[in-house]
């Protein structure tokens, strides 16, 4: 096994952490990834890009071989003045790993594309399995391009009350998204979770890209 840290702006509790941690076991069951993953959550995007290379330089120091940060483009509470721009978000975390000596070949970063519940939308029938109830089978539709989505946690927080009215709390909807999923197929369709998994694991999803 090799030991793979990655560092996630949820809480323990929160949807990142637990669902993560879901994925990296489907990687290693499907794709024979052998990765043992040590994940430290971050609580919020702000502390993740501020502290992300303290945070890092001890998981490289742990006997991780190699670290990946992972955030949202979109943060919890977004400005509607703010133009979101992962790029600058990159650049800055670059920054705090380089003024610490961080060794930049061993760290990996992935932005997500809007935000994880982006991820999620891809696969409508882990979803329909979150909703549905013994005695009343719910469908959640296929969302075009989940990933172009201006608004993903609003999108899926919507559909949710209307097909189940449920109200949507992530850390409360995490353990049963996590205990669903039961295949990435559908998630690879997703350029950035590709991006991560290959960064995650080491092993080529992107096709060289």
């Amino acid at each position: 096994m090799i030991k793979v840290g990655l560092l996630v702006e949820s809480g323990r509790i929160g949807i990142e952490t637990v669902v993560c941690r879901r994925i990296c076991s489907l990687l290693n069951i499907e794709h024979q990834a052998q990765i043992e993953v040590d994940i430290v959550s971050m609580d919020n995007k702000r502390r993740l890009l501020n502290e992300c290379a303290t945070a890092t330089a001890a998981l490289l120091a742990s006997g991780c071989t190699r670290v990946v940060i992972l955030w949202d483009e979109r943060p919890a509470w977004p400005s509607m003045h703010e133009e979101l721009c992962w790029h600058r978000d990159r650049e800055y975390a670059l920054s705090q790993l380089t003024a610490d000596n961080i060794p930049i070949d061993r760290v990996h970063l992935v932005c997500i594309e809007r935000e994880f519940e982006s991820w999620l939308m891809f696969d409508h029938n882990m979803l329909s399995r979150v909703l549905s109830k013994p005695t009343h089978k719910v469908t959640f539709p296929k969302v075009r391009r989940p990933d172009r989505n201006k608004n993903p946690k609003g999108t899926l927080g919507s559909k949710i009350k209307e097909l189940s009215g449920m109200t949507y709390v992530d850390v409360n909807f995490a353990p049963m998204f996590a205990k669903e999923l039961d295949s990435l197929n559908r998630l690879f369709k997703c350029v950035t979770f590709k991006r991560f998994a290959s960064r995650l694991t080491g092993i080529d999803f992107e096709g060289g890209s």
